[in-house]
């Protein structure tokens, strides 16, 4: 629909794409889970929502993983184009436009990219997100800034293959109580943030 505005529920999508891709030649757009099938079908409503688009979205196993996909070359020009999301063989990043936008917005994006790599610590202590791409790090310590959380970006091995890894560390009572203003939608996950935040109210 025209005009187009970049509302919570386009942060949210655009949050997901972390763990979705935009194929090189821009021809289709795919998200990949694991294990949440409610994201699967988060992405899946939202494109619907938002796009109303006339091709089809398929919902598969593929690979010992859950895959939505739709092979729309009008809108994966868009979400490159419009929504600055990176085709496959570029850089993770978060879109330019999620830093000049309103609190609500910001949070929306937070709360997707969040849910898709992050934890709170069991011990309480600590909210950490890990990530393999450095500037996708630094973007997030950079958006969490604006919405007055403090982080800290630290290098580690991890993984499967033992590669270079990204954590973003959230510590402190005043940081994680301003994390409380975006949350988590897992339920493990929101249990022990409310945990937390019981703990320092």
């Amino acid at each position: 629909q025209i005009p187009f505005t970049l509302t919570e529920n386009v942060a949210t999508l655009a949050g997901l794409m972390p763990d979705g891709s935009l194929i090189k030649d821009l021809r289709r757009i795919y998200f990949t889970q694991k294990k949440d099938m409610s994201k699967i079908y988060l992405f899946r409503d939202l494109l619907l929502t938002i796009f109303c688009p006339s091709n089809a979205i398929f919902v598969r196993e593929h690979k010992n993983a859950f895959e939505a996909y739709t092979n729309s070359k009008t809108l994966a020009h868009f979400f490159h184009h419009v929504l600055d999301i990176k085709k496959s063989n570029e850089e993770t990043r978060i879109p330019r436009w999620i830093f000049n936008s309103p609190i609500p917005v910001k949070y929306a994006y937070l709360r997707a990219a969040y849910d898709m790599e992050a934890y709170m610590s069991k011990r309480l202590y600590e909210i950490r997100f890990i990530t393999v791409d450095k500037n996708y790090a630094l973007d997030l310590k950079r958006l969490l800034e604006s919405v007055n959380i403090a982080s800290i970006v630290k290098t580690r091995i991890g993984g499967t293959h033992k590669t270079i890894q990204y954590r973003i560390s959230i510590y402190g009572k005043e940081n994680i109580k301003e994390f409380g203003k975006i949350g988590f939608s897992i339920q493990m996950h929101k249990e022990r943030l409310e945990m937390a935040l019981s703990k320092y109210a």
